[in-house]
C-alpha cells in the first residue's frame, strides 16, 4: 500500500534554511570590531554552518591579535548579539507558509541545529513556530554537533521513524554530510550559507523558494505510485 507521503518526518536546519540569521550576527560582529579591522565576511558566513560560537571565534581571530584579546572580543560579540540583534533575524520568504502547510498535511517536523537551545527557542517563539516542531535538538543537548549523525539519528529514534522515511532539509556542507552519514535523504536550500554548489551533494532536491519544496514534496507520493505500476 502506498503511504500518504513519501516521507514521514522532515528534519529542518535553522540558520540559513528557515531563518536568515547572518545579517543580525554580522551586526554584532561589527559592533565589537574596531574600525579598520580586517574581516573576511565570506569566510565568516561559511563558518556559521559550524555554529554561531565558531563564527564569532573566527571573527574575533580575524579582528584581533589573538589570545586573551580574541577571547574577550568573542564574548563581547556573543553578549551584544543575545542582547540586541538576535531577534532581528528574518524568515526566508514563504517559510511560515511552508511549515504550516507541511504540518497541516500530516508531516512530522523536527529541528536539528548547531545553535544553543536558549537562542533557538527564542527565535522559534519570535516566529510563532514552536508548536510546529515535534522535537527540537540543539548544540547543547549532549550529542556531537553536525555533521556527526548522532543528533538526527536520535531524533528519528524518538519519533520511531526509519531513516529511509525521513528528509533532512539544510543549506550547507555540514547538513549535507550529516544527512548522508545518517542515511537520510537531503533537500538543499540554495539561499543559505554554503560556499559552492558541491557543498550540497548529495541532494535529492534543491530549491530557492519555500513554495518549490512544498510542491516537490506533494509530487512524491504520485511518483512512488507510478514506480509501483511499472
Amino acid at each position: 500500500m502506498t503511504p500518504l507521503h513519501a516521507y514521514d518526518t522532515i528534519i529542518f536546519d535553522l540558520d540559513g534554511t528557515l531563518l536568515d540569521t547572518w545579517p543580525s550576527l554580522l551586526r554584532a560582529v561589527h559592533h565589537v570590531t574596531a574600525p579598520g579591522a580586517t574581516l573576511d565576511p565570506a569566510a565568516l558566513r561559511h563558518m556559521l554552518s559550524q555554529g554561531i560560537d565558531a563564527m564569532f571565534a573566527l571573527a574575533a581571530r580575524q579582528s584581533t591579535q589573538g589570545g586573551a584579546q580574541a577571547r574577550q572580543a568573542q564574548a563581547d560579540m556573543a553578549r551584544h548579539y543575545g542582547a540586541h540583534t538576535l531577534l532581528e533575524a528574518l524568515p526566508y520568504p514563504g517559510t511560515s507558509r511552508l511549515l504550516h502547510a507541511l504540518a497541516d498535511a500530516g508531516y512530522r517536523l523536527a529541528l536539528c541545529t548547531n545553535r544553543d537551545r536558549a537562542s533557538t527557542l527564542a527565535l522559534l517563539a519570535r516566529q510563532d513556530w514552536l508548536a510546529r516542531f515535534a522535537l527540537v535538538h540543539c548544540l547543547d543537548d549532549g550529542l556531537p554537533p553536525k555533521p556527526d549523525p548522532a543528533a538526527p539519528t536520535a531524533l528519528l529514534a524518538r519519533l520511531a521513524c526509519a531513516p529511509a522515511q525521513a528528509l533532512f532539509v539544510g543549506d550547507s556542507h555540514v547538513d549535507a554530510q550529516c544527512a548522508d552519514r545518517a542515511g537520510i535523504s537531503f533537500a538543499a536550500h540554495l539561499g543559505g550559507y554554503h560556499a559552492v554548489p558541491e557543498d550540497l551533494d548529495p541532494a535529492v532536491f534543491r530549491y530557492d523558494d519555500a513554495h518549490d519544496l512544498t510542491q516537490w514534496l506533494a509530487r512524491q507520493p504520485a511518483a512512488a505510485m507510478e514506480t509501483e505500476h511499472e
